[in-house]
């Protein structure tokens, strides 16, 4: 008896350009359609998750693509910095990189740390603010341009590319199979964290460091803050969290609970009007709404009051103060004008 031999199932070929996908970015950083200016589409084929998930990577690759290549250009002038250190790129074994602004590691002044979340490629907030919002403020060009204006240096984490497979480091495993390695010495986001403070941040002579985070970079600072709280106590002004993971019960000791309280404000998704406190006792520090349900756009749409949240803790920006005394009184007028109103009416009737 035989048996037909099934045929194996070749891969979809993909467009090389955003063009070729019908998309192209306009003069305000937006992604839209060429044809109908509406922003990404995912379900391209209906019902099939497998394929449009595979034609979502090639199109947000391309999108990691151009992304690299600006904040590498005028102004922001980015440069690869190759982890681990003593891997050669040209050998062909593993390896990844982070990014720095060409004087992170001499300035004696100020210096900002971006750490994103899960599933990201360096340079990028969220992916999905990228192609539904703008591609500037869902990466990280938009907070690289208010912190050069501010007179900031530069270092951004890469916790999630580590996984090593087409030759190339890439930020998720591949969806197909598990034929992949992990980057020596960064084999997780904290790893990874643990390894570019050692080998860098230790060494930067700024000494004026605040940080940015999301999601998980929350959690992967505070474990940096348990392992290096002298460093923090004594250079480390202000980070700003967005969607933090961290819990205040993995803090090591009270006195770095102490930091926390005072140093960190984490900014949350919620339909709360947006800076509205939340109550989540998890954290250890305080939290504010986003003003919207989705995570992916909670640092993309809260990263002016980010910013300015980190130029109060450097002393660049000083909050109005309420005059209580002032807010009294004038309920005190409003409550007797309403009184007159009232005894009006009375005396009509």
């Amino acid at each position: 008896m035989f048996r037909r031999r099934l045929k194996k199932k070749e891969a979809p070929q993909f467009p090389k350009t955003i063009e070729g996908f019908g998309y192209n970015v306009n003069d305000k950083g937006e992604i839209r359609g060429i044809e109908n200016g509406e922003s990404y589409n995912f379900e391209y084929i209906l019902k099939d998750r497998t394929y449009n998930e595979l034609r979502y990577k090639a199109f947000i690759d391309l999108i990691g693509d151009m992304v690299e290549e600006q904040l590498q250009a005028e102004p922001y002038n980015f440069q690869k910095s190759i982890i681990p250190i003593q891997a050669d790129p040209s050998s062909g074994e593993p390896y990844s990189h982070i990014f720095m602004t060409p004087n992170a590691l001499t300035t004696t002044d100020r210096l900002l740390l971006l750490i994103p979340g899960n599933n990201t490629r360096i340079g990028q907030w969220t992916r999905r603010a990228m192609c539904d919002d703008n591609m500037k403020s869902g990466s990280m060009m938009k907070v690289a341009t208010m912190a050069k204006e501010r007179g900031y240096e530069i270092i951004i984490f890469n916790p999630n590319g580590i996984y090593w497979y087409d030759g190339k480091a890439q930020e998720m495993p591949p969806l197909t199979n598990m034929n992949f390695v992990m980057v020596p010495e960064n084999e997780g986001p904290e790893v990874h964290c643990r390894y570019v403070f050692d080998k860098f941040i230790s060494k930067v002579k700024a000494t004026k460091i605040v940080a940015m985070t999301l999601g998980w970079g929350g959690f992967c600072l505070t474990e940096l803050l348990n392992q290096h709280f002298d460093f923090f106590k004594e250079r480390v002004k202000g980070v700003a969290m967005a969607d933090s993971t961290h819990s205040s019960d993995l803090v090591d000791g009270d006195d770095k609970r102490v930091w926390i309280r005072s140093h960190v404000l984490n900014w949350a998704a919620s339909n709360e009007n947006r800076g509205e406190p939340l109550k989540d006792t998890r954290l250890g520090c305080d939290s504010l709404s986003s003003g919207d349900e989705l995570a992916e756009f909670t640092i993309t749409h809260c990263m002016d009051d980010m910013m300015r949240f980190i130029d109060t803790k450097m002393g660049d920006y000083i909050p109005e103060e309420v005059d209580d005394e002032i807010i009294k009184e004038e309920d005190l007028i409003a409550e007797e004008e309403e009184l007159n109103e009232h005894v009006k009416v009375i005396n009509i009737n």
